[in-house]
This record gives C-alpha cells, sequence and structure tokens, in this order.
C-alpha cells in the first residue's frame, strides 16, 4: 500500500485538507495576513490538490506499466 504514496499524492492530500480548512472558515485560513479575503481561494486549492492527486496517478501508473514491459535481466555469472 506504501508503494502507491509518493510526493504528488501527499500534497495533494494537504492541499484538500487545506481547502477543507478553508471552505470551513470562510476562506481566512488560505488568506495571508493583511490580504483581502478571496472567496475563490478555497476552490484553487482544492482543484489544485485533485490535479496533484491526478498526476499522482497517473505516475504511479506509468511507473508500473514501465516495470512490467521491461525484459528481464540476465545474470552474468549464469552466463558461464
Amino acid at each position: 500500500m506504501l508503494r502507491y504514496l509518493n510526493m504528488f499524492i501527499l500534497i495533494g492530500i494537504c492541499l484538500i485538507g487545506v481547502s477543507i480548512a478553508g471552505f470551513a472558515t470562510g476562506s481566512k485560513f488560505v488568506t495571508e495576513p493583511g490580504q483581502p479575503i478571496n472567496p475563490l481561494s478555497s476552490f484553487v486549492y482544492f482543484g489544485v490538490g485533485i490535479l496533484m492527486l491526478l498526476n499522482g496517478y497517473v505516475t504511479i501508473r506509468l511507473s508500473h506499466s514501465s516495470q512490467q514491459k521491461s525484459p528481464p535481466k540476465e545474470d552474468p555469472q549464469t552466463k558461464e
């Protein structure tokens, strides 16, 4: 199960968590001090989190498909 966790997946989960906190606080959680509150900030964080999860999924799928298609390596000691 841990082989399916990469940094894209972990960052995506964190960004979705931040967006949920932003939705709960009316976008005050995702706003820097001194900035005006942007009501769309939580949606941006949520969209980027979904994009990161998708990127992580594609990366995992491509790495597993390339491992399955590679020919088996020959051991130089068994050729003797």
